[in-house]
């Protein structure tokens, strides 16, 4: 490292003090043989304020240019410091935020960061209003923005926490990563980046195949569309999924984390026209859609309303449903749907289902407009806009048996 001597206060908050002080001998070894200054702070967390607390606690003590944060389940491996501190001076005049390598993820769980960095980033490394989770995923994110973050691959920090070693996790374990610590600071997480962040929309395919459709895609690319991100279901063998529900659930949790405001989930297999978003886009309201018509006969479009006291759903007039206008319903299909993301900070996942119990079968478009509506959200349907939906029929005995009854009915057979 040609004998760096500025200063790195590696901070540790504790609450397994004896899982801290092998992190600490580790640390200093490291440092003595790479001749790299440090100072070593660690304080036992007896309160249980938390990490980010914790963390902001002992940077406002540490004396450092630069500042390490390590877990006290942490093991950093050999050589770990001084890959460190090569990848910094890689960052536009050498300073930023470094993710060190836990083998987890590529954001900076564990990191070393110039303090030049606090302005940019409210005054804390992470945010002291997150419990214990995705702080360092905020973190990651802004110092991306202004273009200084790397990703130490070299820089490796083996975590000794159950996730990993499969051993029990104790109390404190199940504390922070509870399902009411993990609602709460993803839920902040969210909100955050999607406030900084602004009007972002994501345009999604929900796919549950390797098919696209060519006059599908030409009326997607000729669609007015401005800035967007463009986002396909994650799944381990492919961009599709086995159900729609899954690649819908998919696409919503992928526009929450990149900060969308809007989300516009748009089926492959219709032919849109070029103005379909910029209407949509035009009318303001939380969720609202087009009139797609069912592939099969009697090819009615999926726009009802909810029968008070029986609770069934009826189709809504073809007057209303032709009218051009923008037309309230309680269900629509999801055909092509525009999301004010903000909805789904308010139902329960999975926001998506198929579901089949005793009053019969509800897919996963009803499912939605269910929750959204209980949850007190509005769906519209713009009716002047014209979406073909595409079919492949096969013409066979049945077909053939099926148009000879039509015509007989329509005034005798020719």
């Amino acid at each position: 490292m040609g004998g760096n001597l500025t200063l790195i206060s590696v901070c540790i908050p504790t609450i397994r003090p004896e899982k801290s002080k092998r992190v600490r001998k580790i640390v200093w070894d490291e440092a003595q043989y790479g001749g790299i200054d440090i100072e070593i702070l660690d304080e036992q967390d007896t309160e249980r304020i938390g990490a980010p607390k914790m963390l902001k606690r002992l940077v406002d003590k540490s004396r450092g240019d630069l500042v390490m944060f390590l877990g006290d389940d942490t093991i950093p491996q050999k050589g770990f410091l001084g890959a460190a501190l090569d990848a910094m001076q890689t960052l536009p005049d050498g300073w930023g935020v470094v993710g060190l390598n836990s083998q987890y993820s590529q954001h900076a769980a564990h990191f070393l960061a110039d303090k030049r960095m606090l302005p940019l980033l409210g005054g804390e490394f992470f945010n002291t209003i997150y419990k214990h989770c995705w702080c360092d995923q905020e973190l990651t994110d802004l110092a991306k923005e202004v273009g200084r973050y790397v990703f130490a691959a070299k820089a490796i920090v083996q975590h000794d926490h159950p996730i990993f070693t499969g051993m029990g996790e104790d109390a404190d374990y199940l504390r922070v990563y509870s399902e009411e610590w993990k609602k709460h600071d993803k839920a902040l997480y969210v909100k955050r980046k999607r406030d900084r962040l602004g009007d972002k929309l994501a345009i999604g395919f929900p796919l549950v195949n390797e098919m696209l459709r060519v006059n599908f895609f030409t009326s997607f690319s000729c669609m007015d569309k401005g800035a967007y991100t463009f986002l396909l279901p994650e799944f381990p063998h492919g961009p599709w999924a086995e159900t729609l529900a899954e690649a819908r659930n998919s696409l919503v949790q992928q526009a929450q984390f990149e900060g969308c405001r809007k989300l516009f989930m748009m089926d492959t297999d219709q032919i849109y026209p070029e103005d379909t978003l910029t209407k949509l886009l035009a009318h303001g309201k939380d969720v609202c859609g087009v009139r797609v018509h069912r592939r099969y006969p009697p090819f009615d479009p999926i726009l009802v309303r909810k029968e008070k006291g029986s609770g069934k759903y009826y189709r809504v007039s073809d007057e209303e449903m032709f009218s051009d206008d923008l037309v309230e319903v309680d269900a629509t299909g999801t055909g092509a749907l525009l999301f004010n993301m903000e909805i789904f900070d308010s139902i329960e996942e999975p926001w998506f289902k198929v579901q089949t119990d005793a009053s019969g079968h509800m897919g996963e478009d009803i499912y939605f407009c269910e929750k959204a509506r209980i949850a007190g959200f509005r769906i519209f349907v713009d009716t002047s806009i014209e979406v073909d939906h595409l079919a492949t029929i096969a013409i066979n005995k049945p077909m053939y048996q099926m148009m000879q009854m039509l015509m007989k009915k329509e005034g005798g057979e020719k």
